[in-house]
């Protein structure tokens, strides 16, 4: 009896100890976690749980035009993707903070050159790295696990790679479910696909819209 009750409470405990292991990742609301080395994201998110220890992370700053807007009918401005690494502790909480934007003029200088810092669980900061990941084409059909994949082994050279320019139609592409977009980001998705599409398609695009 003794030895199947162990046998039921050590995988608990074990299980109980891995859970613990967990370093906590925040975003403020303009900012999202797009992809992360110990973790398959499958949808951007504000908050992730990553195990304990060295942490290579993609996140962006992604904002309304007009931040005070509540019908968000100007679309949205993103950042490129930032790569940012660091390490914390077992049960640590880390929190990306960034400076407030207030304007439209605000929300796109912002975009191009994002800045922030992260702190602990304490309110300390928290050492890191970063650098832009310049994507070329439509960020909504890039597979970011993929683009963070292509980072990894590079960055196990002690130090962190060169920016490099990652064309997303040369990496694996994500299917994107056309009702789980909201209306800006469906509008945002057809500029993109737009601007990518040569003479020709955009003709008989032109032709279809107009019913010719």
């Amino acid at each position: 009896m003794k030895k199947t009750l162990l046998a039921f409470a050590l995988p608990l405990v074990l299980t109980s100890q891995v859970a613990m292991a967990e370093v906590t990742l925040k975003m403020p609301g303009n900012f999202e976690i797009l992809a992360a080395q110990h973790l398959e994201i499958k949808k951007a998110t504000k908050t992730v749980a990553l195990p304990e220890g060295d942490q290579l992370v993609l996140v962006r700053f992604d904002s309304p035009t007009n931040p005070h807007s509540t019908g968000q009918s100007m679309g949205y401005v993103s950042s490129q993707p930032i790569l940012i690494r660091f390490s914390a502790n077992d049960g640590e909480v880390v929190e990306l903070l960034a400076p407030r934007v207030d304007t439209q003029q605000d929300v796109k200088r912002f975009a191009k050159n994002p800045s922030f810092e992260l702190t602990d669980t304490a309110g300390k900061s928290v050492s890191f790295d970063s650098e832009k990941v310049v994507v070329s084409g439509s960020p909504l059909m890039a597979n970011y696990n993929d683009i963070l994949a292509a980072q990894i082994a590079p960055s196990e050279i002690q130090t962190l790679p060169q920016p490099a320019v990652i064309t997303a139609s040369s990496q694996s592409v994500s299917t994107v479910d056309i009702n789980q977009l909201t209306p800006a980001q469906a509008d945002q998705l057809m500029k993109d696909l737009y601007q990518d599409a040569n003479k020709k398609r955009r003709k008989e695009f032109i032709r279809w819209a107009l019913g010719l």
